[in-house]
């Protein structure tokens, strides 16, 4: 990989993941929308269930016309939905820009990660990727960590300046985008954008190809457990009497954990396996969940950093474990395909979340979460399959 690719690859990762609202976004449809909180939840499974239903379609544009232009309108997308909010605070905006924070998701989804992937296959440096892979959300954690500290701070003077903030963000996403290279396979791929043919083909080779249901699976554990995790970080928080301004430091020390870790989560792969690290997957949010469940007061904030280790794990490795099995043609399909299970278990797990809260409160929510965490990581380790040799995926 060239030093010039790396580093707007690079870069674009950490600009990408430069959402300052994402510390407060409870706080802001809550405070400053006039949002209950039973609404809030309503609009976020929305967003979950409408990227699920564009995952694999844009995903099979990606492999067939530009990753690049994916990412670019993805930027675009984030860009068009925080000024939204800033300009007009109110329920119809707020459905408007999840609309659009969902769309700009689902275009960057598989994207970036196929982009890495056959940039460096093109190079010969493919034994490069677990590595690239890694040090790509590790950046992203960082960007994700410095704005949600000053998110925070920009919080605690007016609600709306975090989505300002991002604005400025995803207009330097669009530029590197638009200066990443755009795969051979890619760009000299023809036929429709939207091909039925290609979807069709990730859905059969999911379930045909040895490992890789499993790889899905395993996504969309981790996936929901993670997002467990960030939903009710904010209400707990709260809970607990942490100050607003201080939120963005508790996300950003999550992010720090969460970058330490997936700089070496290939190590943790190559050390421990598929079946081993998948079992600290499942440890991880029991543990975690468990401990927010049990712990009232401000230590609570520690339970919440074990966040940080099993995104550190999960979010480079499980694209490692599908790309190391998933064909080139419909790579960045089957990455959708992957997401698109995993976001529809989440929207699902957001409405057991919201009548859960309403009727038992958030203690128990987040005990209940820790055991169902726990039974599902024990089924994913006695389910795991041998490692396929990253030779395997062409």
């Amino acid at each position: 990989m060239s030093r010039r690719f790396s580093q707007t690859w690079l870069a674009y990762q950490a600009s990408s993941s430069c959402v300052f609202s994402n510390a407060i976004f409870f706080v802001f449809y809550h405070d400053q929308v006039g949002l209950s909180s039973e609404i809030i939840f309503v609009l976020q499974a929305y967003n979950i269930a409408l990227r699920a239903v564009l995952d694999l379609p844009l995903g099979a544009f990606a492999d067939r016309r530009s990753r690049r232009l994916c990412l670019m309108f993805g930027a675009v997308g984030v860009l068009l939905a925080s000024l939204l909010l800033v300009v007009s605070p109110t329920l119809v905006a707020a459905c408007v820009a999840e609309t659009l924070f969902a769309m700009a998701t689902a275009l960057r989804s598989g994207a970036d990660s196929a982009l890495l992937y056959d940039a460096l296959r093109e190079a010969d440096q493919l034994e490069d990727y677990p590595r690239n892979e890694g040090r790509g959300h590790a950046f992203a954690a960082f960007g994700a960590g410095a704005a949600a500290v000053v998110g925070g701070l920009l919080a605690a003077i007016d609600l709306r300046l975090p989505y300002a903030a991002t604005v400025l963000a995803a207009a330097v996403s669009i530029l590197l985008a638009s200066r990443l290279p755009e795969a051979q396979r890619a760009a000299a791929t023809t036929g429709r954008a939207l091909d039925l043919g290609s979807l069709r083909m990730a859905v059969r080779r999911a379930a045909t190809t040895p490992g890789l249901g499993w790889a899905v699976g395993l996504a969309t554990f981790t996936v929901v457990a993670s997002h467990v995790y960030f939903y009710l970080q904010q209400p707990y928080l709260r809970s607990i009497e942490v100050p607003l301004a201080l939120f963005g430091l508790v996300f950003a020390a999550t992010k720090i954990v969460t970058a330490m870790v997936a700089s070496v989560a290939h190590r943790v792969d190559a050390g421990r396996g598929e079946r081993g690290t998948a079992a600290l997957m499942g440890a991880v949010p029991a543990l975690g969940l468990g401990m927010m469940a049990l712990v009232s007061g401000p230590l609570g904030v520690l339970a919440i950093l074990s966040r940080g280790l099993l995104d550190g794990l999960w979010m480079p490795l499980v694209n490692i474990y599908v790309n190391r099995r998933a064909d080139s043609d419909v790579r960045a399909t089957t990455l959708s395909l992957m997401n698109v299970v995993s976001r529809l278990a989440l929207a699902a797990a957001l409405a057991c979340l919201g009548w859960t809260l309403a009727r038992y409160g958030l203690a128990a929510t987040l005990l209940g979460c820790a055991l169902a965490s726990g039974a599902a990581g024990a089924l994913l380790v006695w389910l795991a399959p041998p490692a396929p040799t990253p030779a395997l995926a062409s």
